[in-house]
């Protein structure tokens, strides 16, 4: 061994156990699996993964066996370490790939950034193989580490279950096939297979909670309770299922409260009515589905009081680069590119049509689309075409008539009719020709009509935001019966 690489190498025993335990355990994850399904596995080049990937190899076609090692650059080692999993995937006859991370941003948590860019790396590689899951080496020992950190940080029930054997992802399959065998038995496995690996120094650095808990605190424990790791992974075991009951009945909630998964926008009142607790987990769901990051305790409480249950119908609350609002009964989650329509709108654009069918408003965010019409209450096209034209936000005094048969209503009145919150009102364009109003996206044309002659056809205008997730795509008129 070459301590000063941290390698570590093995001859192969002639007593087998923890290899049969191994493999039997790889195969198990992968039963549900084509031949022809394509897998990535994790590969760091340490002990774990080694012996997962030796596993794989033994289990599945070859060809179909894709190793992915990341290189954080995060050792002066580094470099080994990646042409050292390389000849081991060629010694195995399984595909190799690597990706080399950026260095990490400036007074970054080394841990998560390096847990993050590890994983968008892998799902990448998965989806480069065209695989169809992704395995990595966790084993009880690390579900059990697990547990005691998020014990440690105050996390509920969901996370408490620790990581789950199969999941299922965006991208593919996640699968953690080693989850019920500790690490004493992978490094017998190791050592029955004569495999060779590497020691990460980053691993006995006790700066890091994960190893201060590996190295001192599950020591201790385990000598006062040697049934630790069995009892914990069990417990675990119970509050997954828990956890997964608890979601169930939260995406139920949603469901019933008119909460489509993934909608930027919902009608207040249902999930207000719920008990506290069944409220809090279905807001937790909603996060959830956005990809929003779980809002600790204080800042749940913080954020139902003003969105769901406080009595101002105007609130803002930002969390995770989201900015929630609630207008009303509605609360929305607008991402943060969206956060300029809380500023000016861009000034006034005159222009004149010319008979397209559409004129992009970049500085707007959209673009007017016209087409022809036979209705008598749209707007002429030559008429149209003789006016000097310009986008600009409505006033609120100015006057729309939405339907031809109806009066004409004040635009203000129109906009909190539709439940348009009021920093996207300036946002939202308004055609004029002169000081005529002829449409307002959101509300929709006027119909007033006008006197001039026309060529006998004329046109409908409508606004449409460049980014579907646009809060003011959720705005679009519908064109009223004549």
């Amino acid at each position: 061994m070459e301590s000063s690489r941290s390698w570590g190498r093995a001859e192969p025993t002639l007593r087998a156990g923890a290899s049969s335990d191994v493999l039997a355990a790889v195969a198990a994850s992968l039963q549900g699996f084509a031949a022809e399904d394509g897998v990535v596995v994790a590969f760091s080049g340490g002990v774990d993964s080694s012996v997962l990937l030796d596993a794989v190899a033994r289990c599945r076609a070859r060809d179909r066996v894709v190793a992915w090692h990341v290189h954080h650059g995060l050792q002066p080692q580094a470099n080994e370490w990646r042409a050292h999993c390389e000849r081991e995937a060629q010694r195995l006859g399984v595909r190799f790939g690597a990706t080399h991370l950026s260095a990490p941003p400036r007074g970054a948590n080394l841990e998560a950034w390096a847990r993050t860019s590890r994983y968008g790396a892998l799902w990448d590689a998965v989806a480069q193989t065209g695989s169809r899951a992704l395995l990595t080496a966790h084993h009880a020992d690390d579900q059990l580490e697990t547990v005691l950190m998020r014990l440690a940080r105050g996390s509920g029930p969901a996370a408490l279950g620790a990581m789950a054997p199969a999941q299922r992802r965006t991208g593919g399959w996640l699968l953690r096939p080693l989850l019920s065998i500790g690490r004493e038995r992978i490094v017998e496995c190791a050592r029955e297979r004569g495999l060779a690996w590497m020691d990460d120094p980053m691993n006995a650095d006790a700066d890091f909670l994960r190893v201060a808990l590996r190295t001192r605190v599950i020591p201790a424990l385990a000598q006062a309770a040697p049934a630790l790791r069995e009892n914990v992974l069990r417990s675990a075991q119970w509050l997954r299922e828990s956890g997964e009951a608890l979601r169930e009945l939260a995406e139920r909630d949603l469901r019933e409260a008119g909460v489509v998964p993934g909608a930027a926008a919902f009608d207040r009142r249902p999930l207000a009515g719920l008990p506290a607790a069944r409220r809090d987990l279905a807001v937790r769901a909603w996060f959830d589905s956005l990809g929003v990051a779980a809002p600790s305790r204080a800042r749940l409480a913080e954020w139902v009081s003003q969105m769901l249950l406080g009595g101002s119908a105007h609130a803002l609350l930002e969390h995770d680069g989201v900015c929630f609002r609630r207008y009303r009964d509605r609360v929305s989650a607008e991402a943060s590119r969206h956060a300029v329509l809380a500023s000016a709108p861009p000034p006034a654009f005159a222009f004149r049509w010319s008979g397209g069918s559409e004129i992009a408003l970049p500085q707007w965010g959209g673009a007017l689309r016209w087409t022809k019409s036979n209705r008598p209450d749209a707007v002429a096209a030559r008429w149209l075409a003789a006016q000097p034209l310009e986008v600009r936000s409505a006033r609120g005094g100015q006057r729309l008539r939405p339907r031809a048969s109806g009066p004409s209503r004040s635009v203000k009145n129109l906009f909190q009719e539709r439940g348009i919150p009021r920093h996207l009102r300036t946002w939202m364009p308004a055609l004029h020709a002169g000081d005529r109003l002829l449409y307002v996206a959101g509300l929709g044309m006027d119909r007033s009509g006008v006197s001039e002659a026309d060529d006998g056809w004329r046109i409908e205008i409508e606004w449409r935001a460049d980014d579907a997730d646009d809060p003011r795509a959720a705005f679009g008129e519908t064109t009223p019966s004549v």
